[in-house]
């Protein structure tokens, strides 16, 4: 044997005895009995396509959104219960800091017809608070009154944290006949604990009418009327109201004077919105159709519809205005048509929210634009400032208004009160 050849037979020896005294490989594992990666829920993907591809911000405002939805599908895998899976998603969206990106679990909110429990709330300090009740409402006939703290609703605390749409609003909404727990604590009390009845909100046009008034001060006359949305036929019916006084001033025996009235007060407190304001902006700045033809009757000859008189306005608002109700303050500004007055806005302030059904029976919300003032200024997150600012708070003393209000009349009777 050469010396190479012998080497090389040590050589093998040596591997061999090192495999002899080396534990036996396991056996394979069966391929069903593989550890299997859960596939993220298909509503997953639904949702980081939506975003990539429509959310307004093509750059997703810096945010890495490749490692958040590998991180919100680990959370999905390990979620146990519904709960824990819809708090993944929240904190995938909460990442977009979009007040209208959220989700909505499956049958939270009917496809049409919702009801209400009659509650608008806005931020208040390091909390929550009570910023309007609709006439009539479950939350009404709870005993809430304006400023009233909100503490829980559905079980969720509502604390120094900015909410974004859904929980300002929609955690209000629901199936008629449904209800919703609220923890409340009214002015220097205790809390307590209401179960609102969700109920069908009385059309946004009737609720204008219902509203309607006219307030006196010194010798002088104001309108007002408080518009709880933003439709469009909400908005035609307060072009109704301001476009024939003489008319109005006919129609119910509380609205007698309001032809002669000195200026008007535009409530948007609680506003949701819902809707373009470009409605009431182009109306109240005068630019609305007038004398198209017109009608005689027993020798009274007038142009229809009416040429509209603009009026000194003021716009009310308070933290609970949002969506289209900002929009409107931004016009108020920009096109001077009145004071803001009030508290500093919601901060929710979308150029369009978008709903896509999902194929787990949820609903994701996100904004497709967004809407910048004149000068390039956002608003999402905090808010349109009212040029005079008052907190909204009960009347302070019986025979006056709410603070709102009665600032509002100031700023519309003080000379200058109408910039």
């Amino acid at each position: 044997m050469t010396p190479a050849a012998a080497l090389l037979l040590a050589g093998a020896r040596l591997v061999l005895g090192i495999l002899a005294s080396s534990p036996p490989a396991p056996p394979p594992t069966p391929p069903e009995a593989r550890a299997k990666t859960p596939a993220p829920p298909a509503a997953l993907a639904e949702i980081d396509r939506r975003i990539r591809e429509e959310f307004w911000d093509a750059k997703l405002p810096g945010v890495d959104w490749p490692a958040a939805v590998e991180k919100c599908a680990a959370e999905l895998a390990g979620a146990k219960t519904g709960a824990e899976r819809d708090a993944a998603y929240d904190r995938l969206l909460a990442r977009l800091e979009d007040s209208h990106t959220f989700r909505v679990p499956a049958g939270r909110l009917p496809e049409t017809h919702w009801a209400t429990a009659g509650l608008r709330i806005g931020k208040e300090g390091d909390g929550y608070a009570v910023k309007g009740l609709l006439p009539g409402g479950s939350a009404e006939r709870a005993g809430m009154k304006t400023g009233d703290r909100v503490l829980t609703i559905a079980g969720k605390a509502y604390g120094a944290a900015r909410v974004n749409f859904r929980d300002l609003f929609l955690a209000l909404e629901g199936p008629e006949r449904g209800a919703v727990e609220v923890v409340w604590r009214p002015a220097g009390g205790e809390p307590k604990t209401s179960a609102l009845s969700l109920e069908p909100e009385p059309p946004g046009d009737a609720l204008v009418w219902r509203s309607a008034r006219v307030l006196r001060r010194d010798g002088r006359a104001f309108g007002y009327a408080r518009m709880w949305g933003m439709s469009t036929e909400t908005a035609l019916a307060l072009v109704d109201l301001l476009s024939d006084r003489t008319e109005t001033s006919r129609l119910k025996a509380e609205l007698a004077g309001f032809d002669g009235i000195d200026g008007f007060l535009l409530d948007v407190r609680g506003n949701s919105g819902g809707y373009d304001s470009s409605i009431l902006a182009t109306f109240l700045r005068g630019r609305w159709t007038a004398g198209d033809y017109w009608v005689k009757s027993r020798g009274v000859r007038r142009a229809v519809p009416p040429e509209y008189r603009p009026l000194p306005v003021a716009l009310l608002v308070n933290s609970g205005t949002a969506s289209s109700g900002e929009a409107l303050a931004l016009k108020f500004r920009q096109h001077a048509i009145g004071p803001i007055v009030g508290e500093e806005t919601a901060g929710m302030l979308s150029g369009g929210a978008s709903v896509a059904r999902l194929s787990d029976g949820s609903a994701l919300w996100f904004s497709w634009r967004a809407i910048e003032d004149s000068a390039g200024r956002s608003y999402e997150g905090r808010g349109v400032p009212p040029d005079v600012f008052v907190s909204d708070r009960p009347p302070a003393a019986p025979g006056l208004e709410d603070a709102i209000i009665e600032a509002g009349i100031r700023a519309l009777g003080a000379p200058g009160g109408n910039r």
